[in-house]
C-alpha cells in the first residue's frame, strides 16, 4: 500500500511539473499562434465592430512581423495598465504595441526592442497664450487631462506635479483627452501626434501642440512579455528585427506618416555603403 502511494505521488509529482513546464512559448511554437493584447488606441489600433476585426496601422505591423515567423496573430482587447495582470494570468501571451506609458511598469513586464517611437507634446486650445515656457505648465491653477496607465498621466506627475491632474478609466477613448480640453474641462492633455491627427481631421482648428521643436518625450512602442520570460523576449525580437531589417515597418509607417512628423523610426542596424 505503502509502495502504491509513494509511487501515486510520484505521477502526479511529475504530471504537475510537466504542465508548469509548459511555457507560453511551448504554447504560442505548438499553435503557431499568438494572443496579442492591444489597448484601443485611434489610429493605431481600432476593432471594427462590423468586420469583427481590428484595423490600423500599429495591427498591420504586428501582423506582418509575425507572418516572418509563419506565425498568426490573434488580437485581444485589454485595458492602459492591466499588462501585467494579463501576462501573469495568461490572458494574452504579450502585449502587442506596449511602451513604457507608466515608466515603472518596466519593473514587472519584459520590453522588446523597439519598432518606432511616439513623440509626445501638449496639446492646448488654440489661442490660449498663458503658455509660453514649459514651466508655465507647472502652476497649481493649471488643469491636465489624463487616462489611468498612459503616459497622459503619468508624465504629468513626472514633469509637473504642482499642476492639477483629472483622469480617466484605463478604457477611456483617446478622443475624449482632446474634447476635455476642447470644452474646457482641462487646461492641457499630453499626448501624441498620430492620435491628434485623427481627432484634429473631424475637429480642425480647436487645438494646437505646444513646443513642437522640443517634445516631452519619446516613447519606444514595443512588444511586451511576462518578466523573466526569456524565451518569449527572444521570439518577438526576432519578430520585430525582421519587420525593421526587411522594410516592413518603415514601408507601413511611411504610409501613415510619409512626412516623419508623427512617429519616430528605429534606424535600421545595418549600414551599407558610405
Amino acid at each position: 500500500m505503502k509502495q502504491f502511494l509513494f509511487l501515486l505521488i510520484v505521477l502526479l509529482s511529475a504530471s504537475s511539473s510537466a504542465h508548469a513546464a509548459e511555457s507560453t512559448y511551448d504554447r504560442v511554437i505548438a499553435k503557431n499562434e499568438i494572443v496579442c493584447g492591444v489597448a484601443p488606441w485611434a489610429p493605431y489600433k481600432e476593432y471594427d465592430p462590423n468586420t469583427k476585426e481590428w484595423k490600423g496601422f500599429a495591427i498591420e505591423i504586428y501582423k506582418r512581423a509575425f507572418a516572418t515567423l509563419d506565425i498568426k496573430v490573434t488580437f485581444k482587447e485589454v485595458i492602459l495598465g492591466a499588462q501585467v495582470q494579463d501576462l501573469n494570468n495568461g490572458n494574452v501571451d504579450a502585449i502587442c504595441d506596449d511602451g513604457p506609458w507608466t515608466m515603472s511598469s518596466g519593473k514587472f513586464v519584459e520590453y522588446s526592442d523597439p519598432l518606432y517611437a511616439s513623440i509626445v507634446f501638449p496639446y492646448v486650445r488654440k489661442g490660449d497664450a498663458r503658455f509660453k515656457t514649459r514651466a508655465d505648465l507647472n502652476k497649481a491653477d493649471i488643469k491636465f487631462t489624463g487616462i489611468d496607465g498612459d503616459l497622459s498621466s503619468d508624465l504629468v506627475r513626472r514633469l509637473f506635479p504642482q499642476a492639477q491632474l483629472a483622469t480617466m478609466p484605463g478604457n477611456t477613448d483617446v478622443s475624449q483627452l482632446y474634447l476635455n480640453v476642447a470644452t474646457k474641462k482641462a487646461d492641457i492633455v499630453i499626448a501624441d501626434p498620430g492620435s491628434f491627427s485623427a481627432y484634429n481631421e473631424t475637429n480642425p482648428g480647436q487645438l494646437v501642440p505646444l513646443f513642437k521643436d522640443t517634445p516631452l518625450g519619446r516613447y519606444k512602442t514595443v512588444i511586451s512579455v511576462k518578466k523573466g520570460d526569456v524565451k518569449m523576449l527572444g521570439l518577438v525580437n526576432q519578430a520585430v528585427d525582421n519587420a525593421l531589417a526587411f522594410g516592413i515597418a518603415d514601408e507601413i509607417l511611411d504610409g501613415f506618416d510619409p512626412t516623419h512628423d508623427k512617429l519616430a523610426r528605429v534606424r535600421s542596424r545595418f549600414v551599407t555603403g558610405q
